[in-house]
């Protein structure tokens, strides 16, 4: 099976999806982390709540300037409404944004997108050690 290279629009694209997703969990730990009693995960979630923010900054600094990407709307338009409930619909999403991130990996050229990689790569990091200290 060929994979589709990543273009530009494309791109453009999923930038803003995936600074949405940071931007849902970013509020999502932030409500955890004032409900959670102090302690290790309590610790645990406001450190991804910073690693979260700072995930949508890389994404939206990574995003194409081109007339037909908004990323503004395009972000907006993919965030999704509502709480996660829980530390396991938590583990979920990160599970989620993990696959996601290796399908992309994939699809994006090191030699020809190294900013992409690179994002793609840190978010990834973090990503997995967020989800592997998770109780």
């Amino acid at each position: 099976m060929t994979v589709e290279p990543l273009g530009i629009v494309e791109l453009g694209e999923v930038c803003a999806r995936m600074q949405a997703r940071s931007l849902d969990a970013f509020e999502r730990c932030g409500q955890w982390v004032t409900s959670t009693p102090p302690g290790e995960l309590q610790r645990l979630l406001a450190e991804a709540c910073h690693r979260h923010a700072w995930h949508a900054e890389l994404w939206a600094a990574r995003a194409p300037a081109i007339p037909p990407v908004d990323l503004e709307a395009l972000t907006a338009a993919a965030r999704r409404a509502g709480d996660l409930p829980g530390v396991e619909a938590y583990r979920e999403l990160l599970d989620e944004l993990a696959t996601e991130l290796d399908e992309l990996t994939s699809r994006v050229d090191p030699v020809l997108d190294p900013s992409t990689t690179r994002t793609i790569a840190l978010v990834r990091t973090d990503v997995a050690s967020i989800r592997d200290r998770l109780p």
